[in-house]
């Protein structure tokens, strides 16, 4: 089943880290959509996107148009996180 995730991020050395290690998770089927605050090309969309989901801190990400807490990302190892949650809807 092919889920859409986003990743916001501000390409920070952890931001990038954090957009690969999501990329590399992703199944083939899934869509991956990257907005970077450092980049002025889609800055108003990752604005629109970042206020329509609550994002507030970066990096984030959302499974399905929904935001995975943060203190989740922090408690559990990314990979490991991600991937339980493409595994089931949110």
């Amino acid at each position: 089943m092919s889920k859409t995730i986003e990743i916001f991020t501000d390409s920070s050395r952890f931001s990038n880290e954090f957009e690969q290690q999501i990329k590399s998770l992703a199944c083939s089927r899934c869509t991956v959509i990257v907005y970077d605050a450092s980049c002025l090309d889609g800055q108003e969309m990752m604005e629109a996107k970042a206020a329509k989901y609550g994002v507030t801190v970066l990096p984030a990400v959302t499974l399905e148009g929904h935001v995975v807490p943060l203190d989740k990302l922090k408690k559990e190892n990314i990979p490991t996180l991600v991937q339980k949650l493409l595994q089931k809807e949110i």
